[in-house]
């Protein structure tokens, strides 16, 4: 599975950055990117489905990192890749990590 988390984290990070960097104006404006992704009903739905998604994910990394003895000083680097690529990067990117450090423990 670890291998498999590693290609979803780079696959997370490329297939968004394609479509952001297709709208360059959005991406170097924060009120026009705020803008564009509560646009409408629909962009508004996925938009908070993904945040809520995302606290969700900060909690349980902030558990985990507790469970399994690791410095949470870690969370630091998942905010910033949920909020400077996406939770498709994040996420399987902490479950390969996670995966490095449970067999560590074994």
């Amino acid at each position: 599975m670890k291998s498999l988390y590693l290609l979803f984290a780079i696959a997370g990070t490329i297939a968004p950055w394609y479509w952001l960097l297709q709208d360059l104006s959005a991406l170097l404006s924060p009120a026009l990117f705020l803008q564009q992704t509560f646009a409408n009903a629909i962009a508004s739905t996925w938009a908070t489905d993904l945040l809520i998604s995302a606290v969700v994910f900060f909690c349980f990394v902030w558990i985990e990192l507790k469970r399994l003895n690791v410095s949470r000083s870690w969370m630091i680097l998942y905010i910033g890749l949920t909020f400077g690529v996406g939770l498709c990067c994040s996420l399987p990117f902490f479950l390969y990590h996670r995966e490095q450090l449970l067999e560590r423990h074994l």
